[in-house]
């Protein structure tokens, strides 16, 4: 199966979904961009955008090359009390909304939920997410102040193993699309303790820094952890945009990341060929920056610079779910 690992599902409330955006993350320049280039109108945000997302996520899922992607919710930032600092917290896509998504999409989403581990009710939460056949968990730690390395955590860890459900982790380098209330928590060494606790996760956009940052680059801490863990892997989403350009093409040719390598397209952000004109030839360029369906352009845009069809279907063994997905698709 060709899977997508990492788009993003996205609300404000529409019709009781249950979704939630902050005033002031909603004002942050890019996301009025993105909101600009999915033709987002007024009058949606008022009442149908939740509904709409999903349903074009869907439609554009359903008319590409791809078998599957896995939408991915969104969790806020929590107190030292368990309960919910909407002052910090930025967007909430609760994993009740990302079940109703892929139950209503079967043959096109699966559900990628995301739970604060330091909210009150997280253990409870983590089982209706394994119950209801989630295949990862999302965390953006510097943007929901996670801490994976508390003790408090080993509980949480444990279940996770257990199940063999994956964590997939925006770490390594700085975020730009959320506000970071907490930039120390992206360092890609705070995964060794899921890690060593036998939890599979997946760091986003490869581990790579964003261009013209103070980031350190981590990303041979990244290859000394692919080495010493197997069940740790990364993704190559978000990358053919101006923040991480040169390491997609540099890591498509290394043969540990490739074999580590899971397909993503981090959806809504656009992906484009025009950064490697000298690698792919203006022709090239322009036959892939014709591909209309962003998740076809995303594909192909991996495979013109050297990433193997493995890294399309791969995760089909990574992923979590209880195996229910796979055997109604198959697998």
């Amino acid at each position: 199966m060709k899977l997508d690992i990492h788009v993003h599902l996205a609300g404000v409330g529409t019709q009781g979904s249950g979704c939630w955006l902050s005033p002031r993350f909603a004002r942050r320049p890019l996301i009025r961009l993105l909101r600009r280039l999915s033709g987002v109108t007024a009058e949606q945000m008022r009442s149908s955008i939740d509904q709409d997302w999903a349903e074009g996520i869907a439609r554009r899922v359903r008319e590409s090359e791809l078998d599957r992607a896995v939408v991915l919710g969104f969790d806020g930032v929590y107190d030292a009390r368990g309960e919910l600092d909407r002052e910090r917290s930025q967007l909430i896509v609760p994993p009740s909304w990302v079940f109703e998504v892929c139950r209503r999409h079967p043959d096109a989403l699966l559900p990628g939920p995301s739970i604060n581990p330091f909210r009150r009710d997280a253990m409870e939460r983590l089982e209706e997410c394994i119950g209801g056949g989630a295949v990862l968990l999302k965390w953006l730690p510097a943007a929901q102040a996670i801490d994976p390395t508390s003790p408090r955590l080993r509980p949480f860890y444990s279940r996770l193993a257990e199940v063999g459900l994956p964590l997939l982790v925006h770490a390594g380098g700085s975020e730009n699309t959320f506000r970071e209330v907490a930039p120390a928590l992206s360092d890609v060494r705070l995964l060794r303790m899921p890690l060593e606790a036998g939890v599979p996760v997946i760091c986003a956009h490869s581990g790579a820094r964003v261009l013209l940052s103070r980031d350190p680059d981590q990303l041979p801490l990244v290859r000394e952890m692919l080495l010493e863990f197997p069940r740790f892997w990364v993704d190559n989403s978000g990358m053919a945009n101006p923040g991480r350009f040169p390491y997609l093409a540099r890591l498509a040719h290394d043969p540990l990341f490739r074999e580590r390598t899971l397909h993503g397209s981090d959806y809504p952000v656009p992906a484009h060929a025009f950064y490697f004109p000298r690698r792919l030839g203006p022709r090239r360029v322009r036959e892939l920056d014709a591909i209309a369906n962003p998740f076809d352009r995303s594909i192909a845009i991996h495979r013109a610079l050297g990433y193997p069809e493995g890294t399309l279907t791969r995760a089909a063994g990574v992923l979590g779910g209880n195996g229910r997905w796979r055997v109604e698709n198959g697998g």
